[in-house]
This record gives C-alpha cells, sequence and structure tokens, in this order.
C-alpha cells in the first residue's frame, strides 16, 4: 500500500470525520437509528448491554480514529518532504564528489610535461595518455630540478 496516497487526504477526511462523529455522539443521532434493532433482537441480560453501550459509544471510538488518522497522516506528510531534501542532497554530494575526483585527476595530470612522442617506440601520444599505448613507456618528462 502506498501511505502517501493513503495520507494524501487525511486533513481533510480526519475534520470532517471528527465533526460528523461529535454531531452524532452529541444528537445521539447513531443511537437512535440503531438501538430499534437492538431492542427488538432476542439479546438480554449482560449481552444487550454489552452492545447498547458499544452502540452508544461507537461515534466516540470513531472520533478518537479519525482524530488519530488525521495526526499520523499530517507527521507523515511533513517527513516525506524531509526525506526527498536528504535523498536529493545525498545525490549532489555524490556528483560533487565524482566531478571534484575527475578534477583532481586532471589537476594531477596538467602537473607534468609529457612527449608528444614516445621516447621508446616513437609512437604519437594520444590526449591525456600518461603512457604509450604501444609499449608501455612513460611519456612523462622527469623534472630534473625535483
Amino acid at each position: 500500500m502506498d501511505l502517501h496516497k493513503f495520507f494524501k487526504y487525511s486533513l481533510p477526511i480526519g475534520i470532517v470525520g471528527f465533526v460528523l462523529n461529535l454531531i452524532l455522539f452529541a444528537t445521539n443521532g447513531f443511537y437512535e437509528l440503531v438501538v430499534p434493532v437492538l431492542e427488538n433482537s432476542s439479546l438480554d441480560g449482560s449481552v444487550f448491554t454489552f452492545f447498547d453501550d458499544l452502540i452508544f459509544y461507537t461515534p466516540c471510538i470513531f472520533m478518537v480514529l479519525f482524530a488519530a488518522y488525521l495526526v499520523a497522516g499530517q507527521i507523515y506528510l511533513k517527513k516525506i518532504p524531509e526525506e526527498n531534501e536528504e535523498r536529493i542532497a545525498s545525490n549532489h554530494i555524490r556528483k560533487n564528489q565524482k566531478e571534484l575526483r575527475a578534477i583532481e585527476e586532471k589537476a594531477e595530470f596538467l602537473k607534468n610535461n609529457y612527449y608528444t612522442n614516445c621516447p621508446n617506440c616513437g609512437s604519437a601520444r594520444e590526449a591525456d595518455e600518461k603512457i604509450c599505448s604501444y609499449c608501455g613507456a612513460s611519456l612523462v618528462i622527469e623534472d630534473k630540478n625535483k
């Protein structure tokens, strides 16, 4: 089940459900509709009393459930943007780290001077090559001042 769909309208549904059940409890409307059915049944004694109380307090039970749904939905919906921000930030960090590594590698490459042709076999140096692709010799011009 997708919780986002479940909680998407928790505020209006929770408020409407809470208010309707409050009205039903305050006016005793639900009780007056259902109790005649209970009175015409064959229930008696403690079983009748249990169902009578259950019917009377049903709107209260539903008020609590709607209030819990409303609160849980609002907490969940507030949490989603925080999780999305964290996910987006971590994606940016990963992307920036990759770009930083590429820049550092390019900076390290540019610190050296390179032969245009291999000093070992004479083949032409390809762009960004540090080692000859034909013979494996280093194309870095060693600095004698180091």
